[in-house]
């Protein structure tokens, strides 16, 4: 398939996956443990349930001295774009209804994420819950991708907290058609440049899996701000994806994970990128003025941000102006196409046609957003 003769893929999206399905990939050990999450247990208008220990609400409105009374649900307040179709509620149910979406919005390929509600793990002081929970969603994975290995792939979910189980699982399914790329999973205040976390980016590259950067503002593990944000949603919804996804890749590439691995890959993703140039002569100069913080680097932060191993995905309602103004500073080679799709925030099924209206962009620009750089960044899809 190919819109306006423009192959797309969507370096962003996610899959649930509600526990209606995942309930086939535990074992009774696990269901005998998630009965003590009973008061964390929260069921959709379509029947399909998840767990939300660990969830923030926000009630205050800005101006106000304190939080409304009544208590306000999951992300209560946000309304997302108004779009003429929402994406199939089925889509973690039935695989087929997902490709019907891709293929109604013109989209050839997606790479998937687990939903924001899947931090929850993190919440939970039983450890070894969390590493089955992982261990299910990627047995899980490898049946929901299987029909359609060269449109579906996946991340495999990674635990600050069990280093060890993890690099199991990377051993496990690190060569699978399916597994694209890595998600580490740190709770609140756990630094991703942990020495505890090195053996995990060794195995990513062995296995030629991208290390994701992705946040999660509203459930564990926050982003920084996730506990800090004044009890508002809009500062929180505006500030935390951001800073996260910026503070995020500054430690990965400070520690001198490029340097130690030459081969690896970095991808920052649903936290916008109109930042990045700034970002980038930003760290550059603390780079030179503050050595003392970070182990001696071969090269400047930027100059490893242009090296063809850092990717980052774009936020369509930044629009052509803030996007090519950004590719004329950084490059070219570094963001790629994403929707988000089906959360709230997508602009399904319009997103694909809003970057397609970017008229005054190059057509060889264009090709590196929607399919070229997300080729590079996930490699393991072996597509061309």
């Amino acid at each position: 398939m190919a819109k306006n003769g423009y192959k797309v893929f969507d370096s962003d999206t996610h899959v649930g996956p509600v526990m209606e399905v995942l309930d086939k990939y535990i074992g009774a050990a696990e269901k005998e443990k998630l009965k003590g999450w009973e008061a964390f247990k929260s069921t959709s208008k379509h029947g399909l349930s998840n767990y939300n220990k660990g969830q923030r609400v926000y009630r205050r409105r800005l101006g106000t001295a304190a939080a409304e009374a009544t208590p306000a649900g999951y992300m209560a307040g946000f309304t997302g774009p108004q779009t003429a179709r929402k994406p199939h509620p089925d889509v973690d149910i039935d695989v087929k209804t997902r490709i019907a979406d891709m293929d109604f919005e013109g989209v050839d390929v997606n790479l998937l994420l687990p939903s924001g509600w899947f931090g929850t793990w993190t919440a939970g002081e039983d450890v070894s819950l969390e590493a089955a929970m992982y261990r299910a969603y990627h047995r899980w994975m490898n049946d929901y991708c299987a029909a359609y290995p060269d449109r579906l792939g996946g991340v495999l979910l990674v635990s600050s907290r069990d280093v060890e189980g993890s690099l199991k699982e990377i051993e496990r399914w690190g060569k699978s058609r399916w597994a694209w790329g890595v998600l580490p999973y740190a709770p609140y205040g756990t630094p991703l440049d942990h020495p505890d976390l090195e053996p995990i980016w060794a195995a990513a590259q062995a296995h030629d899996l991208v290390i994701a950067l992705h946040t999660f503002t509203v459930m564990p593990p926050y982003a920084p701000g996730g506990l800090d944000n004044w009890e508002n949603l809009f500062l929180q919804r505006s500030a935390a994806h951001p800073w996260c996804g910026m503070r995020n890749m500054a430690s990965l590439i400070g520690a001198g994970l490029m340097d130690r691995y030459p081969n690896l890959r970095i991808a920052t993703l649903e936290a916008g990128h109109g930042w990045l140039p700034f970002w980038l002569e930003r760290i550059d100069e603390h780079a030179k003025t503050i050595k003392s913080a970070l182990p001696e680097l071969k090269q400047l932060p930027s100059e490893y941000a242009r090296s063809g191993r850092y990717f980052q995905s774009i936020e369509a309602y930044e629009g052509e102006k803030l996007t090519s103004s950004v590719c004329d500073i950084v490059g070219d080679d570094i963001l790629m196409y994403a929707s988000d799709y089906p959360h709230g925030e997508s602009h399904f099924p319009h997103t694909v046609d809003m970057v397609l209206d970017w008229k005054g962009m190059a057509e060889g620009r264009k090709r590196k957003l929607f399919w070229d750089n997300a080729l590079k960044c996930y490699a393991r899809c072996g597509l061309k």
